[in-house]
């Protein structure tokens, strides 16, 4: 509540007195401010606003700042006399990482005249300091022609409240991973803010090894922007006191380049770095992942693909179907291998025979088919995976080659060969036959020896 104090102060000679709990209560009763008589007449005041005994309260997350209204004065001199003031605060109790000012504390006075009122105003930025409760005493210096005081007002109180928090959990996706593999992963990012409501701006980097399937904000609204190859996303969302938010995040590995699955070398990667809240200087946790080649040895093995069947020229808007087929020999010891291929956009994998081993087929956001093929093999082993592709057309607004397939990677070892593509045309004589040129038998595959990704072999034709 507020109340009204009238203290009589006797002043000798002018000179200064500072009134303090000593001082002489006349009456007492309720209202909604405080009055202090500061001249010898008993019809002359100042005023100021208490509200339940404060002039002013203050609340302010860590990391953060905010203006406020510190002491509204007003001046009742009854005899149209003006009145010079200034507030001198004081800060000692503090803690260290808050700063505050007032209005006038550096002594500069500020002159009301009368009947009319004047308010200070004061400013506080918090940093990373613990919350709690702080009171700052505020004494009022005032003068006017015949008189002056010294007056105790009401104190300044500073609540610091908890700050925002963030932080980043994986949602999906491993945190192991093999080289060459298309690898998919769902983050999300959630933002709290205690005790008080706030707007919030939350940025995020995605390095340029990924792409962004997908952005999914609880609350709030999104924008991404591109610097390079690496995205950046920046999220505003309001929160309610004590209120939270979430951004889920889906992204992949892409083809850099040169044309090759990420990531291309063993080692840690960032999915992203922390998450940042704009102005508060508080980042989230990153999330990092550890790209896995294959233990010294593993890569002895001998791989090829083969196009079978299937017509190399092909005309715009016509059917047609195609075998392909990958084969591969282990030239160590017994082993796990893992063989990737891509089927091209404009291509259906319709059936697929592996002559051992199990095969597992992924829709990418480009278009195409991810094949993954994995096996067991015993030292000189030689194992085959038949695909059969197949189109009902294929319109490009240009003659030129489209992908059949990718070259085979060995996940944790590397990639060999070279891409299949078919040539499609809209006008002109082309060859269409049904059969390239005729692949070698199986068995006379050449020894690949696929060590490291500087030192694929040449096309096997």
């Amino acid at each position: 509540m507020k109340a009204l104090f009238s203290v009589i102060i006797t002043f000798a000679l002018a000179s200064l007195i500072l009134i303090g709990s000593s001082g002489t209560f006349v009456s007492f009763e309720a209202s909604r401010e405080v009055r202090v008589q500061v001249v010898p007449h008993e019809r002359e005041y100042i005023g100021f606003d208490c509200e339940d005994n404060y002039s002013a309260v203050v609340e302010v997350g860590v990391n953060s700042g905010t203006d406020f209204d510190a002491l509204t004065i007003r001046n009742y001199l009854n005899e149209l006399k003006d009145v010079w003031v200034w507030l001198n605060p004081d800060y000692s109790e503090l803690p260290s990482g808050v700063e505050m000012t007032v209005e006038s504390e550096d002594g500069v006075e500020r002159m009301i005249a009368s009947g009319e009122e004047y308010t200070f105003a004061g400013h506080v930025d918090v940093g990373n300091v613990e919350p709690g409760e702080y009171t700052i005493p505020v004494t009022i210096y005032a003068r006017w022609i015949g008189g002056d005081a010294v007056i105790a007002s009401c104190p300044i109180k500073l609540i610091i409240r908890g700050g925002p928090t963030i932080k980043k959990e994986l949602i999906s996706g491993d945190l192991e991973v093999p080289t060459h593999t298309y690898e998919q992963w769902t983050f999300r990012i959630t933002v709290t803010s205690p005790d008080i409501a706030r707007n919030l701006t939350v940025r995020d980097v995605i390095p340029g090894e990924f792409d962004i399937d997908s952005i999914v904000p609880s609350e709030g609204t999104f924008t991404v922007t591109q610097t390079g190859a690496a995205h950046h996303i920046t999220w505003e969302v309001e929160l309610e006191a004590n209120g939270s938010a979430s951004l889920d995040v889906t992204i992949h590995t892409k083809l850099n380049p040169a044309g090759k699955q990420e990531f291309t070398s063993c080692g840690e990667y960032p999915l992203n770095e922390g998450a940042e809240i704009v102005g508060y200087d508080i980042r989230s946790n990153g999330i990092n992942v550890t790209a896995k080649c294959g233990n010294e040895g593993d890569c002895k093995l001998c791989v090829a693909s083969y196009w079978i069947s299937g017509p190399a020229f092909l005309k715009v808007n016509r059917a047609a179907s195609y075998h392909t087929m990958i084969v591969v020999k282990n030239r160590g010891s017994e082993k796990d291998v893992t063989i990737t291929q891509y089927v091209g956009k404009y291509f259906t994998l319709e059936n697929y025979v592996p002559s051992k081993g199990t095969v597992s087929m992924t829709n990418l956001p480009d278009g195409k088919t991810l094949v993954t093929w994995s096996l067991h093999l015993s030292p000189g082993e030689l194992a085959t995976l038949n695909l059969y592709e197949h189109t009902d057309g294929i319109d490009v607004p240009s003659n030129r080659n489209v992908l059949l397939v990718s070259r085979p990677c060995v996940v944790g070892c590397g990639c060999v060969g070279c891409s299949k593509y078919v040539y499609v045309y809209r006008c002109g004589c082309h060859s269409s036959g049904d059969t390239p040129p005729i692949a070698r038998d199986v068995n006379e595959i050449d020894d690949l020896a696929v060590e490291s990704e500087s030192d694929m072999e040449a096309c096997e034709g």
